[in-house]
Formats: C-alpha cells, sequence, structure tokens
C-alpha cells in the first residue's frame, strides 16, 4: 500500500510530462508548417504579356515568417486565376506575385484628380530637350527658363539707335528654376508606358503635359503665373524640363 501515492504520483508526472512532450511538439509543427506562393519561375516576363502555366513555380514560407505576405501575395492554390491574365508591368525570376499586381489602375479623368483649390494647365514642351519615356503622370517637374529667355519682357529698341543698354541687361539676367508642378497628363497618357501598352492605349505625341496648379484668390499661383507669361512669349521653346526625386513625388 505505500507504493501506491508513489505510483500515482509518477504516474501523474509521466501523464503531465507527455502533455507538456505532446505542446512542444505541436508548437514546432506550427513553427514548420508552410503556405505555398505563387512566383515567376521563367528568367523574364515582360508587361504585355499573357500569364502561363510554365510560367511559375511554387515557393513555401514558414507560417511564422509571414508577416502579412498572405494578405498581398497570390496562394498556390489561387494560381488558376492569374493565367491568361495580361501582365502589367515587367516580372523576373523568383518575384513573388502580387494581388496588386493582377489590377490595371483604373484611368480616371483628369479633373478627378485635382484638389479643390487646383487646376490644370497645358503647357507645350520641346521635345529636343524632353524625353517622355522616362517621365510619368504623377511625377514632380520644375522647369529651367534659360537667361536668353528672361523672366521679364525685353524692351524695344527704337529704331536706328543702336541698344546697348539691352544687352548690358541681356547679360545680367539669370536662368531662373521655377517650381515644383505635378504631372497629370503626357499627351494622352495618364499612367506609366508599361499601363498604357497593357490597356492597349494607343501612344500619341507626349510633347504637351498637363500639370496641377493652385489657385490664390482670383488668379493662379505666382509660379503659374510666371510659366504662363513665358508659354505666351515663347510657346515654351527652349526651356528645359527639371524631374524631380521620386521621393517628391508622396
Amino acid at each position: 500500500m505505500k507504493g501506491i501515492p508513489g505510483l500515482i504520483i509518477a504516474a501523474t508526472l509521466a501523464v503531465a510530462g507527455g502533455i507538456c512532450n505532446w505542446l512542444y511538439i505541436a508548437k514546432q509543427a506550427d513553427r514548420y508548417e508552410r503556405e505555398s506562393f505563387v512566383k515567376v519561375k521563367v528568367d523574364q516576363i515582360r508587361a504585355g504579356d499573357r500569364f502561363k502555366k510554365d510560367d511559375f513555380d511554387k515557393i513555401d514560407i514558414p507560417k511564422n515568417n509571414l508577416g502579412n505576405l498572405e494578405k498581398i501575395a497570390v496562394r498556390w492554390q489561387d494560381l488558376s486565376t492569374v493565367l491568361n491574365q495580361v501582365a502589367v508591368k515587367d516580372f523576373t525570376r523568383d518575384q513573388l506575385i502580387l494581388q496588386d499586381d493582377l489590377r490595371t489602375p483604373p484611368s480616371r479623368a483628369l479633373n478627378q484628380m485635382l484638389a479643390p483649390n487646383e487646376r490644370i494647365i497645358f503647357l507645350p514642351v520641346d521635345p529636343r530637350s524632353f524625353n517622355p519615356q522616362h517621365v510619368n503622370p504623377g511625377d514632380m517637374v520644375s522647369f529651367r527658363i534659360p537667361a536668353s529667355l528672361g523672366i521679364a519682357a525685353s524692351p524695344t529698341a527704337a529704331v536706328g539707335v543702336e541698344n546697348t543698354d539691352l544687352t548690358t541687361e541681356n547679360q545680367q539676367r539669370r536662368a531662373e528654376i521655377i517650381g515644383p508642378f505635378r504631372i497629370l497628363a503626357l499627351g494622352n497618357r495618364k499612367g506609366t508606358i508599361d499601363t498604357a501598352r497593357v490597356i492597349g492605349q494607343r501612344s500619341g505625341s507626349e510633347n504637351d503635359i498637363a500639370v496641377s496648379v493652385e489657385i490664390r484668390g482670383n488668379d493662379v499661383e505666382p509660379n503659374a503665373q510666371t510659366i504662363l507669361d513665358v508659354v505666351s512669349r515663347t510657346n515654351f521653346k527652349g526651356v528645359q524640363v527639371l524631374l524631380h526625386p521620386a521621393s517628391d513625388n508622396k
């Protein structure tokens, strides 16, 4: 009889040990349980290509390392929803397919992109000094007005009078940088070049740009007024477009 309590205690400890061991194993199993997602298997998928099954492979990621990936990436079990869709951008090998990669941005009207105190002005750009292939709507730009154009109107010399004062005035002028302005469209393009190609938008002239400007009282902001003055005198010829860093677009 004396050994019975000891046996009970030993049995209890064994049961407790077994439960702890089971919990540990379950925890480890959960740690290494994996979720499968869709990744690119080929070297490159170009914007405009249709997704094929052979383009993709499965990648397994431990659940405890997912973070928020399961909310933004396409699961392997949903691969069928990807197939035959058109790529809206370029993809490279081992790149995960995100849910946002499957959505073509809607083309909004320009006036829907404006704040209540904003208006749009359209500016011609000299194609000799501007390459629209490297600029997208949403980018911030400034305009450099060369000294030869001058911000103030040049005085007119009298006929038959040597204009020495005008030469001195032109020498004193300096180039000015006016901006920044937010681009809303280049020609008829309101998105990236890749997106335009995907949705089948015809490429037209992009030598005119639409920018947003603020309204101050009954007129546009001073910077915008300066730009409009230059346009009225020179049709913007010789004006250089300065592209801002991507961080300025936020």
